[in-house]
């Protein structure tokens, strides 16, 4: 299978989880849970055996970021938007109420380079709720990332 078509295939399935989110800290645990899953899948593609760094009791997801990035060549902008988006993941997973802030959006935001005004431009006007465009983005980044690590050309 080529690489669009594994993308669209993974993409639906995607589109089909976050289309619960019925509000913006939703959408952001759903992004997370499932970048989680992919850098599981960079790991798992990328040694001879994981040895229990993945799924439950594995590393954390900072230290994922590292290995997939030390083991894959995941860009440095997609390692920052990561982290970013990770930063944003705890506050509204450990903070009862939280809210996120434009701050934090924005610099997520940063991370994308070009798409960032992009995005802007084709969502205006939508505050807080910026944050589901900039993590789907980096969903579709992520998952490009992983096929290509697991041998989608």
């Amino acid at each position: 299978m080529n690489i669009e078509e594994a993308m669209q295939r993974e993409m639906k399935i995607f589109q089909k989880e976050i289309s619960k989110a019925s509000d913006s800290i939703y959408g952001v645990l759903i992004s997370h849970l499932y970048i989680d899953h992919l850098l599981d899948r960079i790991i798992i593609a990328s040694t001879v055996n994981d040895s229990g760094l993945t799924g439950k009791g594995g590393l954390s997801f900072s230290s994922k970021i590292k290995l997939a990035f030390a083991l894959s060549g995941i860009a440095p902008q997609l390692a920052d938007s990561l982290n970013k988006l990770n930063s944003i993941r705890n506050d509204c997973a450990h903070e009862f109420g939280h809210e996120i802030s434009q701050e934090k959006i924005d610099k997520l935001g940063r991370t994308l380079g070009s798409d960032y005004k992009r995005i802007l431009d084709e969502h205006p006007k939508i505050g807080v709720a910026a944050v589901a465009p900039f993590a789907w983005h980096i969903c579709g980044q992520m998952l490009h990332a992983t096929l290509h690590q697991e041998g989608c050309e």
